[in-house]
């Protein structure tokens, strides 16, 4: 399975390999896919041609916008997960955006004493359980479900 991985910037206040994004999300896919997890297969079905994930860097301003507009919360976050799963003329499949706010990430990096690339990394790869099925906010179980597979893809990605 190809995965193509798209990345546009639109803030400047913080670093961010858009290298790194493309690179960490592939790999993010391929295990998955490669573990044969259903969500992802039940979206890709037999076909694993290629997919396409976009990545929006933007800053808190906007962030806290497309939040507010979208889910009704008058604050920023981290990631925002939007799934499209569209079919495109080149038989790949557009999964969907996924939208990031680098300031929030760093913010909550010295809150858990983590590097910001580390923290990037988990909410990237929170970002990718969203656009496939996963929802936290649903229910504890789904929550722990989704925090386990988090776990996972995470120490997966360290070796």
């Amino acid at each position: 399975m190809r995965v193509i991985v798209e990345v546009i910037n639109r803030q400047r206040k913080f670093r961010v390999s858009t290298k790194k994004l493309k690179q960490s999300t592939q790999k993010v896919l391929k295990f998955l896919y490669e573990n044969k997890n259903k969500n992802l297969l039940k979206i890709v079905g037999k076909n694993s041609a290629s997919l396409t994930v976009s990545i929006v860097v933007v800053g808190n301003r906007k962030m806290k916008e497309l939040n507010f507009k979208y889910r009704g919360k008058n604050s920023t976050t981290d990631v925002l997960s939007f799934p499209y799963l569209v079919k495109e003329p080149s038989d790949s499949l557009f999964l969907g955006e996924i939208i990031v706010d680098p300031e929030k990430v760093s913010s909550q990096a010295k809150q858990y004493s983590v590097k910001f690339s580390q923290e990037l990394e988990r909410i990237l790869v929170h970002g990718i359980l969203h656009l496939i099925g996963y929802d936290h906010e649903r229910s504890a179980y789904e929550a722990r479900r989704m925090r386990k597979l988090e776990e996972k893809i995470l120490i997966y990605l360290q070796s």
